[in-house]
């Protein structure tokens, strides 16, 4: 017989709250810095583009994983 998935509890939904907020500063911070390396000519300002979707991608699906009970 399976444990029954929950989800997670109180505290853990909002220490999440929390740490996305925390990281979407420095998510903004980041895409402003890397168009500013792109309309200068830096190559890099692309590459520091990509890594933020990323993080942000693979950080959605477990925020979203979280919410279904499965994380």
């Amino acid at each position: 017989m399976s444990e029954p998935h929950v989800g997670w509890t109180l505290e853990q939904r909002a220490a999440v709250k929390r740490y996305v907020q925390f990281a979407a500063v420095f998510a903004v911070l980041g895409v402003a810095f890397s168009i500013f390396l792109i309309i200068s000519g830096n190559s890099g300002g692309w590459a520091l583009l990509g890594i933020l979707a990323c993080i942000s991608v693979v950080g959605y699906f477990f925020i979203q994983k979280g919410k279904s009970g499965r994380a």
